[in-house]
């Protein structure tokens, strides 16, 4: 999923990411990771949730949170990120 898009649907409103975190403003068009193996969300250091998790219900094997603190589920990618845009190039005709 990408943050801020599309304006109108469904994308994470709260990525980890400082720039958001601090001014309250969203970025759009950075591909989020997740989701991960649960058993990966729990044994890393340094990430959690906020709060009660809204998608608990659908959470399995493998979870997503559109959470500020889980970095290994929400977080936008550089590398993720940059290939997208280098696919909608290609499909746009662009080389």
């Amino acid at each position: 999923m990408f943050t801020g898009l599309p304006e109108d649907g469904a994308f994470p409103r709260n990525p980890h990411l400082s720039l958001t975190s601090l001014t309250g403003r969203p970025v759009r068009g950075g591909l989020v990771d997740g989701p991960v193996y649960a058993r990966i969300f729990e044994g890393l250091k340094g990430v959690g949730l906020s709060g009660p998790d809204p998608l608990a219900a659908f959470q399995g094997e493998a979870v997503y949170h559109d959470d500020v603190k889980d970095y290994a589920s929400n977080e936008p990618t550089m590398d993720g990120t940059a290939s997208a845009v280098l696919l909608a190039a290609l499909m746009a005709g662009g080389r």
